[in-house]
């Protein structure tokens, strides 16, 4: 029962559990109180007529099924079916108003097959799940085999899978096909044979991939069945086949021989008239397939077998063709004929005459050799004989062909390698050597040139080696002896040969060839490494040398020179002689110091431009006075004592005159060298040198010259002894008075220092300093100082729970002295190098209240003094994020907190960082604020913020996680439009775009050509003004027109103009009047005009600029898309601007 308190319509629905089935799903109700069944008392009722049964019919081993198998429900022991359904798409059926019982679940369809057709089912009240599913074991598949559009029968059908088991294969016949062989060796799955009406049926096949193989054999002959094969698939459906299989012809076969009852010919290429030739296999048989029947023309062919054309009539009861028997077979030899004798022309194609074999001159055939001296003759079997053919001439210069003639018998099969070659001698003689002779060359060269061969390799471990020249032609010959390393009596013999071989030729070996080849002059010192004191010296000339060296063995070879080679010595050994190769890798160039004054420290460290050549550092050097000094003999040592380390490394030698010191070192050439000479009392000028070296052939000799002289030295004292101070000294030359950067030295511990040698050709000021003392110079003195130390600051500053606060402003002054600083992240800072005296010291930091705030300091001379400031938190920050609609942070946005109620006058300030970031401090504790981007020109990229203003409330702690979007200004004002005027002006119009600022160049120019319409290029939206105008190339003489043109601004984003250009020709009569009056006085007045066109242009721009506002409204018209523009100068309703 259902409560209603209310009277009207009202609609009663029943909403049962799924599967559930009721009439009637709804009543429509009017309660009016009176008639209707409820104010009656009458019941209202919902019969319930039964469940739902839903369910599939699947195809075997697949989730889906077929659409349009029969599927019928009926009662348990009943004849008729209670309800009837057909699967839909995917195999589903439903059967609906179902009442509970005992039901058998049965599936029909005319041509497929079922793995169990019915299934018993029982529906009860609790019944939800489907019925289970019915198994579809196979469809069927049909096609049909035709021939010249007749039914062909017995033709077997071979079916194979990859997807399908052959288990799950029905109906379908699986004995082996008698005769058929798979090339793949796959096993079918089963076959079938088609029927008298030409149909191929495969009754049942499950669902998968298949391939179809046709196959049609008769006792002796094959037939040819097209396609090959057949690719299908079966899914949820009968298959027919797309294509119908044609029987297109039958095989024939056959065999070639090489004589009657011989053997099988293989690769025999036979043709059958215009069909695609076929070849033989290794016995020599063939087939021919696809033959219809008919007479034909086989020809046959194979190199150097030789077959008549036979005509054979081909039907399906001759399966088996003659035999193809060789008519002929080639008979191939060569003549070489390697270089005719100089009285004989070269070249040209020989003959070759053959005979059978007892036969007379009328059966000789005679052919030419090819290029190369190859002939082939085409014979029968047989005995032949065989012979070139040579002339009297031929034979008179001294040619012979050896052998003259050969007898050759040919069977059943080619014949090669009959071969007819020209006489040659031999030439024979002996070497004799100094040792064991090893490997050597001989080379024989014609004096006629006719003669070229390569050279004959001779290889034999005695002191005498003998050699054999063979095939050698008549003529005159130089036999040569090649061991380019050895030195020979005679290295070569000239011989003739005429008709026999020669012999009795002799080389006789003196030394062994030395090959040297140096880059620069040099003398070379060599001997045997066995007899080490027997040098011998040669003078090599820049070049290639060579001389000979009487002994086998090694040898040494040392160059004296002033280049230096990659090697000190170089060892040669006869029995692996190679060239020599001495390239001068560095030359010896030498520098000198020229001294006034002599000194025993004087050091030159010479730097390479060379990256892996070390730094050089020589001496301490000697003079030259020294040194010969030292070469003579020694007298006895005085008594006397010795000298300290510091004085003997610093003696200076005494002598009257100027000290020369040499130096010497190895570069190579093209090397770049910074040589810098040291000492500690001598200054050299120049300080350093920087030469490029330059090697010739002769030697480098002196390349660079120093000249000392003593130092300056500057020393002093800190008092009291203080180590550390920085001792400064810089210098002012004498000659141009420029000042040379200073030179810096800290003080020993006891305060002293000492800087020198400097130039004597400057003065000098001294200064010193050191953190947290003040140095003043002792009067009376150049280098001594008085130290002073200076007191210290340390500030602490922390918040209300000691945390170490950072970035405190803490400034301090006092007398001179000024310092502002923040704070570290340690809470402290320091201020150092403060004098005697009173000091202010203030705190500030926004949104902290510091105790104390500010404070006097008084500091003594060199005081340490400690201070401790707090801070109070009595003002805080909101945080927050600026970033586009994409999420990109926005950097450099202006933001500001404006206070709101009591807080109104209250405004604080930030910037976003290049995250988006911004922080706004100062913001006072209960007072609310209004948070919004900042006007003005600092946003003037951006046109609108989302949210545009954010209210927040400040209680006592920071605000966080505040988020902002901007959205950004378009940049681009888009201007176009079109022009009204007859088609065939078009051509003639431009229209330009001048900036108002500059109406004599165009800022852009467009050609109209057949358009009305017009886009000019994107232009800022920055509110700058521009005029668009039209011109004609039309005559003014034949036309009449007025140019419209029309201006705007480019604010908004886009602008549209219509311009009327609406020209009218002139008649004859005006055109003659208006040529004849006023030709002379234009052609004055342009005259004037170009002799003053500097002074009247700025007048007509400035006319033109106070004309126009008086331009005829009615000559352009304006649309406004979204911008702000005008057709004048009038000022216009600002637009709105759009939002994006």
């Amino acid at each position: 029962m259902i409560p209603i308190y209310d009277k009207g319509d009202f609609t009663l629905k029943v909403e049962p559990p799924q599967g559930w089935s009721f009439e009637p799903t709804s009543v429509d109700l009017h309660i009016d109180g009176e008639t209707d069944k409820c104010s009656r008392g009458e019941d209202i009722n919902f019969k319930f007529t039964g469940f739902m049964l839903s369910g599939k019919v699947l195809s075997k081993g697949q989730s889906e099924g077929p659409a349009g198998v029969s599927v019928s429900l009926q009662r348990k022991g009943g004849d008729a079916a209670v309800v009837q359904s057909q699967t839909s798409a995917g195999g589903g059926y439903t059967f609906k108003q179902v009442l509970p019982g005992e039901y058998t679940l049965e599936a029909t369809h005319p041509k497929w097959t079922f793995v169990k057709a019915s299934i018993p089912i029982t529906i009860a009240r609790d019944s939800s799940l489907p019925a289970p599913p019915i198994i579809i074991s196979g469809y069927d598949v049909t096609g049909h085999v035709m021939s010249e559009g007749e039914p062909i029968k017995d033709v077997h059908f071979l079916l194979f899978s990859d997807t399908v088991s052959k288990e799950d294969v029905t109906q379908c016949d699986t004995t082996p096909v008698k005769g058929y062989t798979n090339a793949q060796g796959k096993t079918p799955l089963c076959s079938v044979t088609s029927t008298e009406e030409g149909k191929i049926s495969f009754p049942s096949l499950p669902s998968g991939q298949y391939t179809m193989v046709p196959f049609y054999q008769g006792q002796h002959i094959t037939f040819d069945v097209m396609p090959t094969s057949m690719d299908f698939s079966v899914a949820h459906d009968s298959v027919t086949l797309p294509t119908t299989f044609k029987v297109e012809g039958f095989s024939v076969s056959g065999q070639v021989l090489d004589s009657e009852g011989g053997k099988g010919i293989p690769g025999v290429k036979v043709k059958v008239q215009d069909r695609s030739e076929v070849t033989s296999k290794v016995d020599g048989t063939y087939q021919l397939v696809k033959i219809t029947s008919g007479t034909y023309v086989l020809t046959a062919s194979k190199d150097n077998i030789f077959f008549e054309p036979e005509t054979m009539k081909i039907n399906p009861n001759t399966p088996r063709l003659p035999d193809i028997i060789a008519s002929r077979f080639s008979l191939c030899g060569r003549l070489v004929i390697d270089k005719m004798p100089p009285t004989l022309p070269s070249g040209g194609k020989r003959r070759v005459s053959l005979v059978p074999e007892g036969g007379s001159a009328k059966d000789t055939v005679s052919i030419a050799t090819d290029s190369e001296g190859a002939f082939c003759f085409k014979v029968k079997p047989g005995s032949y004989v065989m012979q070139p053919t040579l002339s009297s001439e031929e034979m008179a210069a001294g040619l012979k062909i050896i052998p003259s003639e050969q007898k050759v018998q040919v069977k059943n099969a080619p014949v090669f390698g009959i071969n007819f070659s020209q006489f040659k001698a031999d030439v024979r003689g002996v070497i004799k050597c100094i040792d064991v002779c090893g490997t050597l060359q001989i080379t024989l060269h014609s004096e006629a040139g006719m003669e070229e061969r390569s050279p004959a390799q001779i290889s034999q471990q005695t002191k005498q080696a003998s050699f054999k020249l063979k095939d050698v032609l008549p003529g005159k010959y130089k036999v040569s002896v090649i061991q380019n390393h050895w030195c020979w009596e005679t290295p070569s013999l000239d011989i003739q040969v005429t008709d026999s071989d020669v012999t009795s030729l002799e080389f006789t070996q003196t030394g062994y060839l030395l090959q040297c080849h140096v880059s620069h002059p040099i003398a070379m010192l060599y001997h045997h490494t066995k007899s080490p004191k027997q040098s011998k010296e040669i003078d090599l000339a820049k070049g290639l040398n060579q001389f000979c060296l009487e002994r086998s063995g090694s040898y040494q070879l040392t160059p004296l020179s002033c280049h230096k080679f990659d090697q000190e010595s170089y060892n040669f050994d006869t029995s692996s002689p190679a060239m020599l190769a001495l390239t001068a890798t560095k030359h010896l160039m030498t520098g000198a110091i020229v001294a006034k004054q002599p000194s025993s420290d004087i050091t030159v460290s010479i730097r390479s431009s060379i990256e892996a050549e070390p730094l050089v550092h020589l001496g301490p050097l000697k003079s030259q006075k020294e040194l010969e000094e030292e070469a003579k003999p020694k007298a006895k040592p005085t008594k006397k004592g010795k000298a300290t380390a510091a004085e003997e490394e610093t003696k200076v030698v005494e002598d009257t005159g100027p000290s020369v010191y040499e130096f010497t070192y190895w570069a190579r050439n093209g090397e770049r060298l910074e040589i810098t000479p040291s000492s500690k009392v001598i200054l050299f000028y120049p300080a350093k040198a920087q030469v490029t070296i330059q090697a010739g052939d002769d030697c480098l000799g002196k390349v660079v010259e120093f000249e000392g002289r003593a130092g300056v030295f500057i020393s002093g004292q800190v008092k009291p002894g203080l180590g550390g101070v920085k001792i400064s000294v810089t210098s002012r030359s004498l000659e141009d008075k420029e000042v040379r950067p200073a030179i810096n030295i800290d003080t020993a511990k006891d305060g002293r220092y000492r800087i020198g040698p400097l130039p004597d050709t400057a003065e000098y000021d001294v200064q010193a300093s050191l953190e947290g003392y003040v140095l003043t110079k002792v009067e009376g003195t150049v280098g001594d100082f008085k130290a002073s130390k200076l007191g210290e600051i340390t500030i602490q500053v922390v918040d209300e729970e000691d945390v170490p606060l950072q970035g405190v402003l803490l400034s301090l002054s006092g007398g001179t002295f000024r310092s502002n600083n923040l704070t570290q992240a340690s809470g402290s800072l320091v201020f150092t190098g403060l004098g005697p005296d009173q000091y202010f010291l203030r705190a500030l930091m926004k949104e902290y209240k510091f105790e104390p705030g500010s404070q006097m300091i008084s500091v003594e001379e060199g005081s340490v003094i400690k201070l401790k400031i707090k801070g109070s938190r009595v003002a805080f920050s909101c945080f927050g994020v600026v970033a586009s609609l994409n999420g990109e942070p926005e950097q450099d946005i202006a933001l500001e907190a404006q206070g709101v109620g009591d807080c109104g006058q209250v405004v604080e300030e930030g910037i976003s960082d290049q995250e988006g970031k911004f922080r706004i401090r100062g913001l006072q504790p209960e007072c609310s604020y209004e948070l919004r981007l900042k006007s003005g020109e600092a946003n003037g990229h951006i046109e609108r913020a989302a949210p545009k203003t954010q209210i927040i409330k400040v209680q006592g702690k920071d605000i966080a996680d505040l988020h902002i979007i901007v959205f950004r200004r378009l940049n681009q004002f888009e201007i176009g439009g079109n022009v009204i005027t007859p088609s065939e002006h078009l051509a003639t119009l431009k229209v330009l775009l001048y900036s108002e600022d500059n109406l004599v160049s165009p800022v852009h120019t467009l050609s109209l050509g057949s358009s009305c319409f017009f886009q000019f290029p994107s232009l800022p939206n920055d509110g700058a003004r521009y005029v668009m105008r039209l011109e004609s190339s039309l005559l003014k003489s034949s036309w009449e027109y007025t140019l419209p043109e029309a201006s705007f601004s480019t604010e908004g984003y886009f602008k549209h103009i219509t311009l009327q250009f609406n020209p009218e020709r002139r008649s004859v009569d005006q055109e003659v009047s208006s040529g004849s009056h006023l030709a002379l006085p234009l052609i004055a007045a342009l005259i004037a005009i170009g002799l003053n066109h500097a002074k009247l242009l700025p007048i007509l721009q400035q006319l033109g600029q106070n004309l126009k506002g008086l331009r005829s409204p009615g000559s352009a018209e304006g649309r406004d898309m979204g911008g702000a523009g005008d057709q004048d100068t009038r000022p216009k309703k600002k637009p709105k601007t759009r939002k994006t």
